[in-house]
């Protein structure tokens, strides 16, 4: 379980009464015993705790951020694999004195037979924690500014699991609820996530959890877990003032299976490492807690009702498998009107992009600056790049088609609106190009995947007359029109049937996935809110860009889509540059336009527009830097 960085703390505020400071704090119990099986085969010969982030075991991170907040003294309690622990730390680690606790039974009982066993420390104040999990010392420090015992919490997520709290307006914790107890119709409305690090003062120790421990243990519980003490004190109201302390600004995870291990090498990364690895993933932004102004989609759909319909299902579509080419051209014709032999349904985009290049272009012009999927395709020596205008972006149509013709083009490629640009190539001007280019013999292929958030709108749109013109293909992206990038949907569309049937022979049968199918198939049921998502994108994108307009050193230009590009002016600062910036001091992440096939490419950059709060952040934080 991770949490996300930079996520400024909620309002719980605990008072801190005492005119002194608080007492310190010399002793930590570690609770180490556990095996680990859900991280295996790296605990087939190590234990939990000694599991690296960044190169340094859980362990050694706990006792080092333990150290620098002034504790002289671990107790860890050890089980599985107990000996390679004792073995790597020794007696003492950090500056801190080890103390080790054998758990005999950590293989048949939970942790609160671990804290059990090391109840002989539990005779002054200490901090207990559990031994999977990385933090920043930060979390520990603000534990240590209350005078009374405290829990560290973050504010309620769903990708987190485990015990959560409620708190009063002073931020006494009010009610413990462990996992267990958490059914699909529990409340999670103002809860906090606890982070399983906790400071008991030595009065709460000796009056209230030991007690309750002894009788627990007595009473045979010993499959329970030891917050289910914490939940039964706080229960009696009048014996016990447990505060919660809000480290959300701080970061911190639990180690719990890979998939935690991976995100938290993330969130332990310097934020500069942090950039140059966002560089490399090409999507799953969504699991790394910044905000992406890079990656192009419909923010404002699919409706929430559409995803009840999907749960609905979704036992059924994930076991069984989907359907093939032929219905799924069905489905895809059911939303687009078009003939369904006319269509071949793709994995994305991308899949019928790679597919044009390897199998049905040799010599290929594009305007540039563009997708860079379709020069990619291309081997260097077939490839037209045909310069746009500089200062409008505009497509020369006519000398376009002069260039396809000197170069013998057998395919030509528009995106319109373009990418990066947000500039339209007109439908009337798509046909003449269409026209020009057939008595060349070069099949035209208009890319339309943002056409929706167009001026224009679908009215746009050519795919209505690829029957008038048979060297005419137009390819759509869905994934990007109706938000949904993580289904992958595309398709393309043309009236030469024998160049369809050849595109769908390049196709695995089953290269839809059912949830993509599900959608296909729900998708007409939301066409009055489809097309309001995309008025409201059209219009906060343009108000996106008169705040860009407004700001000293940006040239933004006027965008036909959900995206502005902007040309950094008067200042040596370079797109890469700002782009780095805009990550590690505000975790905003933009693509900057360095690898487009443009005149001083380094100095723009692309920024998809969001909601308009969102939009907002950005602009500031470019005011900011600029």
């Amino acid at each position: 379980m991770v949490a996300e960085p930079l996520t400024a703390p909620l309002d719980i505020n605990i008072p801190n009464t005492s005119w002194v400071d608080p007492p310190a704090v010399h002793r930590a119990l570690i609770l180490a015993a556990g095996r680990g099986s859900r991280l295996q085969p790296l605990t087939a010969d190590i234990p939990k705790c000694l599991v690296e982030i960044g190169g340094e075991s859980l362990l050694e991170r706990a006792l080092q951020a333990l150290s620098s907040q002034g504790v002289t003294e671990a107790v860890i309690v050890i089980g599985y694999k107990g000996k390679v622990i004792r073995d790597r730390f020794g007696s003492r680690f950090a500056g801190v004195d080890i103390h080790y606790v054998e758990a005999p039974d950590y293989a048949t009982t939970n942790n609160i037979r671990s804290l059990w066993d090391a109840r002989e420390y539990l005779d002054r104040d200490v901090l207990l924690l559990e031994a999977d999990i990385a933090f920043d010392p930060s979390v520990i420090a603000a534990l240590l500014t209350q005078p009374g015992s405290s829990t560290a919490v973050a504010p309620y997520d769903r990708t987190l699991s485990g015990t959560v709290v409620r708190c009063d307006s002073h931020g006494r914790i009010t009610n413990f609820t462990l996992g267990a107890d958490q059914d699909k119709r529990f409340n999670t409305t103002g809860t906090f996530k606890t982070v399983n690090i906790y400071l008991l003062r030595e009065e709460l120790l000796r009056d209230q959890i030991l007690p309750r421990l002894r009788r627990a243990i007595d009473a045979g519980n010993l499959q329970a877990y030891y917050e289910s003490i914490f939940r039964d004190c706080v229960a009696d109201k009048t014996l016990v003032d447990l505060a919660a302390v809000d480290v959300s600004a701080s970061r911190w995870c639990e180690i719990d299976d890979d998939r935690d291990r991976d995100a938290a090498e993330f969130l332990f990364l310097e934020r500069d490492a942090q950039f140059d690895h966002v560089q490399q993933l090409h999507g799953a932004y969504w699991r790394y807690g910044f905000t992406d102004h890079s990656y192009l989609y419909n923010m404002f759909f699919p409706p929430a009702e559409m995803f009840d319909v999907f749960r609905g299902n979704l036992r059924e579509i994930v076991t069984n498998y989907p359907v093939a080419q032929t219905q799924l051209a069905r489905l895809v014709a059911d939303w687009t009107g078009a003939n369904p032999d006319h269509l071949a349904v793709a994995n994305g985009a991308a899949e019928l992009i790679k597919i044009i290049g390897n199998q049905f272009a040799r010599r290929l012009t594009i305007p540039t600056p563009s997708f860079n999927e379709y020069e990619e395709v291309i081997a260097a020596d077939g490839l037209n790049r045909f310069p746009l205008d500089p200062a409008t972006f505009e497509l020369d149509i006519d000398a376009f088609a002069e260039s396809a013709r000197r170069w013998r083009s057998d395919a030509a490629v528009v995106v319109t609106p373009n990418n990066p640009t947000a500039v339209s190539v007109s439908s009337d001007d798509v046909l003449r190009l269409a026209r020009k280019l057939e008595e060349q013999d070069c099949r035209l292929f208009v890319d339309e995947s943002f056409i929706e958030f167009s001026r224009a709108g679908a009215a746009g749109s050519v795919e209505e007359m690829v029957e008038a013109y048979p060297n005419l293909v137009v390819i759509k992206s869905m994934s990007k029109v109706f938000g949904i990038a993580g289904l992958r949907l595309g398709y393309l569309l043309s009236a030469d049937r024998e160049f369809i049937k050849a595109v769908r022979g390049c196709l695995p049968i089953w290269n839809i996935n059912g949830l993509a199918e599900e959608f296909l198939r729900t998708v007409g049921r939301y066409r009055s809110e489809f097309s309001k998502s995309c008025d409201i994108t059209r219009t906060t994108c343009y108000e996106l860009y008169t705040d860009l307009l407004a700001i000293a050193g940006i040239e933004p230009v006027e965008p036909d889509a959900n995206f502005v590009l902007c040309k950094l002016v008067g200042s040596c600062v370079t797109g890469p540059e700002i782009a780095r910036r805009l990550y590690v001091e505000h975790n905003i992440l933009v693509k900057d336009c360095a690898a487009k096939s443009m005149p001083e490419a380094d100095r723009f950059l692309r920024i998809a527009s969001r909601t308009q709060e969102e939009n907002q952040r950005l602009v500031q934080a470019l005011r900011r830097l600029l």
